[in-house]
């Protein structure tokens, strides 16, 4: 199935939006300074130990031994004669003592047949590909939170300059009914009127200040770089999904979707996991050997050396109800599982579905937003002649003004949601890669625009 990916527009780090510090200069940044994805990659390659681990279980064990000990003795006899019996003498000294037992040995331990060793390896391979898959997963989940925080400081930011820009205009009308007043042409009504507006701007341009710092600081704390933003370009290509149908869409998450392949990993591995713990019921059968010597006195036998090799079989008639308890255990672990892959399947779907029509609803939203945008601005300037000929008030003016930039704020949104959607489809059918990066880096702005900053301060 191919995915055409749609052209994404945001900004990019750094002294000029052509050079270094791009999206695809910031993604790789994270990927060395995000503790999410961090996490994740540890979380990874502990998992991948538990194949190695499952498959010593069935490879030999060779364990070698030693031991020193100091040993009193007292032999048989030790208070009666010794000698000629017709000349007797009593027993000497020797007959206690003390001396040094040395023991060492070399044992091997080769499993033969063990069913819950062979289904343990065999659950093994699954957590391994389940981890690769969560993985992968947090990997796309990166790009996608990287392009999504360099969305957000866009939105903010063209929050904040709408705002500014709203604050500035009620600023002018606000002038403009003062001199009304003091020539006479005008009523105080309106100066009320305009100050209330103006007034009412304030909160929103601290808010939306406070809302840049903040977009930043979450686009920071995954890539750890400081440096200037370059805004949107001024018309940015709307395009529609391809291929064109949601059914594909879907075909694509439930088969592709690194989210849906480890939750449904997951519930393989446990299923095993039953199987595992079954098998504990069964025979196992090993090869054993040892290679045995003691070091002690003459007089208890001196030196011996014991060698043995033979082949063991253990049956566990009875443990207490214990397998059974396990059994029961990993069965309704298998089901809590496979209800998490199926809620996760549908949680995939849905989302998937939610972005496709997010995409399709962008692209009309941007295009009627545009015309609302022109609109509006062209009710602002007949208000504006209105009220200079005296045909229309300043409350007119003002009302218009707020319709304009309200069209304007959700005109810059829509941008930025189609945007976020036409990724969030491609990532939920496992196709969101670096390369997608790549094509947001060649729609940047190239006019040497940035973002202004607002100063962070205590207040």
């Amino acid at each position: 199935m191919r995915m055409v990916a749609a052209a994404v527009l945001i900004s990019v780090f750094g002294a000029s939006p052509a050079q270094a510090n791009s999206l695809l200069d910031a993604y790789r940044a994270a990927q060395h300074n995000d503790a999410v994805l961090d996490a994740a990659l540890a979380v990874r390659d502990a998992a991948v130990e538990v194949q190695p681990q499952a498959r010593a279980l069935l490879l030999p064990t060779v364990t070698a031994t030693a031991s020193a000990a100091r040993e009193h003795y007292r032999l048989d006899g030790a208070n009666s004669v010794v000698g000629d019996p017709s000349n007797p003498t009593p027993a000497d000294d020797n007959a206690n003592f003390a001396a040094t037992r040395r023991t060492y040995g070399l044992d091997l331990d080769q499993p033969l047949w063990s069913v819950e060793s062979f289904q343990k390896l065999r659950q093994s391979s699954l957590e391994v590909a389940q981890a690769e898959a969560a993985y992968r997963d947090a990997q796309q989940a990166l790009i996608l939170r990287v392009a999504e925080s360099y969305f957000a400081v866009l939105a903010a930011a063209d929050n904040l300059s709408a705002n500014r820009s709203e604050r500035e205009a009620y600023g002018a009308l606000v002038d403009q009914a003062q001199k009304k007043l003091q020539t006479g042409l005008g009523a105080r009504i309106g100066v009320e009127e305009a100050q209330s507006f103006y007034t009412l701007t304030g909160q929103s341009v601290s808010d939306s200040e406070l809302a840049l710092l903040d977009a930043r600081r979450a686009l920071l704390q995954m890539t750890r770089l400081s440096t200037a933003i370059v805004p949107l370009r001024g018309e940015i290509p709307l395009v529609s999904p391809r291929p064109a149908s949601s059914d594909d869409w879907l075909v694509a998450t439930r088969d592709d979707n690194y989210g849906v392949q480890a939750a449904e990993l997951a519930a393989a591995a446990a299923q095993r996991g039953v199987a595992v713990v079954r098998g504990r019921y069964w025979p196992t059968i090993s090869l054993q050997g040892s290679l045995g010597k003691t070091e002690v006195p003459d007089v208890l036998g001196g030196d011996q050396r014991v060698d043995s090799i033979g082949v063991v079989a253990q049956w566990p008639i009875f443990q207490g109800g214990m397998v059974r308890s396990q059994t029961r255990e990993a069965e309704a672990r298998f089901r809590q599982s496979w209800a998490e892959y199926q809620n996760r399947k549908r949680q995939a779907e849905r989302d998937t579905l939610a972005a496709y029509r997010g995409v399709i609803a962008g692209i009309r939203n941007i295009r009627s937003g545009r015309l609302a945008v022109d609109a509006n601005r062209t009710a602002v300037e007949a208000s504006q002649n209105g009220v200079e000929a005296g045909t229309r008030t300043e409350f007119d003016l003002l009302n218009a003004q707020t319709n304009y930039y309200a069209a304007l704020r959700a005109y810059y949104q829509s941008r930025y949601d189609y945007l976020d959607n036409s990724l969030k489809l491609k990532a939920q059918a496992g196709r969101l890669t670096e390369a997608d990066l790549v094509a947001v880096d060649a729609e940047l702005a190239d006019d040497g625009s940035q973002i202004e900053m607002p100063d962070e301060q205590a207040p």
